[in-house]
């Protein structure tokens, strides 16, 4: 198994107990604990031959990536994979919702580094015509979506923005002030959107199989 991107190690740690695993991150410090084969590397240029893992196991790492690095990334996947391709992803991630605003330079970002948003469909289109979706699983805390026309309002005009935890800081300018504005009218817009928007599932989990490949 090859676990592309393994961050803190966690999954990599339980696949070790049962299985051969090599690991790869871009970050040093991730791979100072690990106890199996590990190579400081990035998802879109993996050192290794084509075929070289019967699995590539990718957890909560495409979501970080430019579109272009995506399509690297996948292509990575898809050489290195005799078989089997995991990834776990969030699952319709709704990106805007979580924006917050910078009180200081009034840069919008993402306090998670996530540029990608992810359904079945859209993986199956990634993979494709190399691989096909054996399993798919969606699963784990649930979250709300925004109703886009609520949110614009409540972020354009009324000026509330999702609050990041204490510790973030602007990737731009550094601070550590954000706008949050709440009011009346802010509580009236989160109160319509509890009242009309679902809760669903956060993560998705696919598996796709080399097509000629034996499951």
């Amino acid at each position: 198994i090859l676990d592309a991107g393994c961050g803190s190690g966690i999954v990599t740690h339980l696949l070790c107990k049962d299985f051969p695993v090599t690991a790869i991150d871009i970050s040093e410090t991730a791979l100072e604990y690990l106890q199996c084969p590990h190579q400081v590397a990035s998802v879109t240029s993996i050192p290794y031959p084509d075929a070289s893992f019967d699995l590539v196991n990718s957890n909560e790492v495409l979501e970080h990536l430019s579109d272009n690095d995506l399509k690297t990334a996948i292509a990575e996947f898809k050489r290195c994979a005799k078989r089997y391709i995991l990834i776990s992803v969030p699952h319709r991630e709704q990106l805007q919702r979580l924006l917050v605003l910078c009180a200081n330079c009034k840069t919008q970002q993402h306090p998670y580094g996530h540029l990608q948003s992810f359904t079945q469909q859209r993986m199956e289109e990634l993979l494709e015509p190399e691989f096909y979706l054996k399993r798919y699983l969606v699963f784990g805390r649930s979250q709300r979506d925004y109703n886009p026309l609520l949110l614009n309002f409540r972020q354009r005009i009324l000026g509330q923005w999702f609050t990041p935890d204490e510790a973030y800081r602007c990737t731009s300018c550094g601070s550590a002030e954000f706008q949050t504005r709440q009011n009346l009218l802010t509580k009236a817009v989160n109160g319509i959107n509890l009242l009309t928007m679902r809760q669903r599932p956060y993560w998705m989990f696919t598996l796709f199989v080399r097509k000629g490949s034996k499951v």
